[in-house]
C-alpha cells in the first residue's frame, strides 16, 4: 500500500514523530493512523489518558529538581551577639543577587566588611548541618599567612631586599615641610 505525504503529516502533526517512523508504522498498520498512534504512544510510554509514564525521569531534570529543593531548604543567616539580623532562603538570595547583579561589587564590599565587623555569617544546610562562612575566610587566611611565612623561611633575601629597597628610598628623597 502507498502511502499518501498527507497521511504522513497527519501522523507528524498528532504525534510529533519523525516522517520515516510515521511511514514505518502507517504501513504496517496498512495507512490506519489510528493504530498507528497507538502504537507510537505505546512506544513512547504514553498511556490512554495522554498522561506521560516517566520511565527514567532525564538525569538533568532530577539534578535540577534536588537543586531547586536543597535551595529551598538552606538557609543564609547573618547574626552579631546571637541576635539573627537576615535568615533567608539560598534560593531567595540567588534570585535577589541575580536581579541586582549591577551591585555585585557593593555585595561583596559589603560581606567583606561584615566579616570584619564581626558579625556571623552562615549557610544552614537542610539537615541542620552550619557552614559557618566566618570558618572557612579564617582558614583560607591562615593557609596563606603559613605560605607567605614557609616562602619567606626558605628564601630570607627576599625579605632583605625588600627592606634595603625601602631604606634606599627613603635616602633618596629630601623632605621639606612648610607650616
Amino acid at each position: 500500500m502507498t502511502i499518501s505525504i498527507e497521511l504522513i503529516d497527519e501522523m507528524r502533526k498528532r504525534t510529533n514523530c519523525s516522517y520515516q517512523e510515521a511511514k514505518e508504522l502507517l504501513e504496517k498498520h496498512q495507512g490506519d493512523i489510528v493504530e498507528a498512534i497507538i502504537e507510537f504512544e505505546k512506544k513512547q510510554g504514553i498511556n490512554t489518558n495522554n498522561k506521560f509514564k516517566f520511565k527514567a525521569k532525564s538525569s538533568h531534570q532530577e539534578k535540577a529538581k534536588k537543586v531547586f529543593h536543597k535551595s529551598t531548604k538552606t538557609r543564609f543567616i547573618i547574626e552579631k551577639d546571637g541576635n539573627t539580623i537576615l535568615n533567608i532562603s539560598l534560593l531567595v538570595l540567588i534570585i535577589a543577587l541575580l536581579v541586582t547583579i549591577p551591585l555585585f561589587w557593593l555585595y561583596l564590599v559589603l560581606f567583606v566588611a561584615l566579616y570584619l565587623l564581626g558579625y556571623k555569617i552562615r549557610i544552614r544546610k537542610e539537615e541542620g548541618k552550619d557552614v559557618n562562612i566566618n570558618e572557612i575566610v579564617d582558614e583560607i587566611s591562615n593557609k596563606v599567612r603559613n605560605t607567605t611565612d614557609k616562602a619567606q623561611e626558605k628564601n630570607p633575601d627576599v625579605q632583605e631586599s625588600v627592606v634595603k629597597n625601602e631604606e634606599s628610598k627613603d635616602q633618596k628623597y629630601n623632605e621639606i615641610t612648610v607650616e
